[in-house]
């Protein structure tokens, strides 16, 4: 058996995890720069405010329903995921993280004991929601399909409690029956449509339906999903996660920025946080991209479309590194190539590729090795920064004032990242 862990409406949870006030309340966080809605409370779904909805149309709704409006404080749910995630370990030992806020659990040991899985799975609910004050529902089932299932059903009936338990054949075809087949696992809105036209409504129907044509119209991918609701598993755990095959960060300014220095600046903080990312999965990156771009969306003065540029610039590293003083080197030299005076851009962002392992080693005819002395400065300042706090140790290039940051005007506090925001008791 396999569970699949939901934390409900998981942005909006953590921010009530430390602010009571906003329980029984419509909530939505922001995108960056505070631009569209990218997740709501319940009570903000029944308002009718749609995901994606551009903030500046809802300043009338918000103001009359009392609606609660946070920026996206992305360092306070990562470290809340990481703790959910740690909160599951204490019940099993087989895992697998899907999401920010989602995880495979494998519960084959409980099940093969003869345990209570509806026991367990109530028994993790109740510590999320003592420990961490974040909601959750469990899916339990045969298969990873299934499990999404189960857990769309426990997060809307309310006789489920929380859980629901597709334990049998019999669960099994009653909770497919009545499942949309746009709402599967893996299925779009073309593949929705095409069912549809074939009389395909439900998920009891696609699970019926002959594999042939499933292999010839939704290819391998649709024919496992078949399977999987068939109850053989098609989609094993992957407990030990996959490195990333690269890496990118590219947040977008908080406002036009015209100044190349002030560019450069915002690329060599991109690049200090795309090297932590290396580190921390102990990767070096041998092909560097650096992008730029206006925003397409702006307007001149008299309602044409502005000036707009795009460009880009990929430097292949003489050896691969994760060193930010390398890497800002050749990030830099990039931007000057492809830097245009005269527009107003969005975005400067930095894509690092074709990693490998960081102890890879091998010189070229005309180029040395990587700098030892580098890789461990950089492994020093991660540690200085770990204990001390971000960015307390760092390149130059990076500034202090920082005002090309996107905006975050609702931005909370980081309650469990940065000493002087941690909660005190009056």
């Amino acid at each position: 058996m396999i569970a699949l862990l939901d934390a409900n409406n998981f942005y909006v949870s953590c921010e009530r995890s430390f602010n009571p006030a906003l329980e029984n309340r419509p909530v939505v966080i922001l995108s960056n720069n505070d631009g569209c809605v990218v997740a709501r409370s319940n009570e903000a779904k029944a308002l009718g405010i749609p995901m994606g909805a551009p903030f500046f149309q809802l300043a009338e709704l918000i103001q009359t329903n009392n609606i609660k409006v946070h920026s996206s404080n992305y360092t306070l749910y990562g470290d809340m995921s990481a703790r959910l995630m740690s909160l599951i370990g204490r019940f099993v030992e087989g895992l697998e993280v899907n999401s920010i806020d989602e995880a495979f659990l494998d519960l084959s040991y409980y099940a093969a004991g003869h345990a209570d899985l509806l026991a367990l799975a109530h028994q993790i609910r109740n510590a999320s929601a003592q420990w961490l004050r974040l909601p959750v529902s469990i899916g339990i089932a045969p298969t990873k399909s299934l499990t999404k299932v189960a857990n769309w059903y426990a997060k809307r009936e309310t006789s489920a409690n929380g859980v629901v338990w597709l334990r049998d054949e019999v669960a099994i075809n009653n909770a497919l029956a009545d499942f949309s087949v746009g709402e599967l696992w893996g299925v779009g809105s073309r593949y929705a449509a095409l069912l549809r036209r074939n009389g395909i409504k439900t998920a009891l129907q696609f699970r019926n339906t002959n594999p042939e044509w499933i292999a010839q119209h939704m290819t391998v991918n649709g024919l496992r999903l078949a399977y999987e609701l068939q109850g053989t598993p098609c989609k094993l755990l992957e407990i030990e996660p996959p490195v990333k095959k690269s890496v990118c960060t590219a947040p977008s300014f908080g406002g036009p920025v015209i100044d190349k220095k002030m560019m450069g600046e915002a690329l060599v903080n991109h690049i200090a946080r795309a090297g932590e990312k290396l580190r921390k999965q102990q990767s070096a990156a041998g092909v560097l991209t650096v992008f730029i771009h206006t925003n397409r969306f702006k307007r001149s003065p008299n309602g044409q479309p502005a000036k707009q540029y795009y460009n880009s610039q990929t430097v292949q590293l003489p050896h691969p590194t994760a060193s930010p003083v390398e890497l800002s080197r050749y990030a830099l030299a990039a931007l000057d190539l492809i830097y245009q005076p005269g527009y107003e851009y969005q975005k400067i962002g930095v894509i690092l590729s074709a990693l490998v392992a960081d102890d890879y080693r091998q010189q070229g005819v005309f180029v040395n090795g990587p700098d030892e002395r580098l890789a461990k400065l950089a492994k020093t300042v991660d540690q200085l920064n770990k204990r001390f706090g971000r960015d307390r140790v760092r390149m130059a290039k990076q500034g202090f004032e920082r005002i090309w940051q996107m905006k975050q005007q609702w931005l909370s506090p980081c309650y469990t990242t940065r000493w002087t925001d941690i909660p005190t008791v009056k």
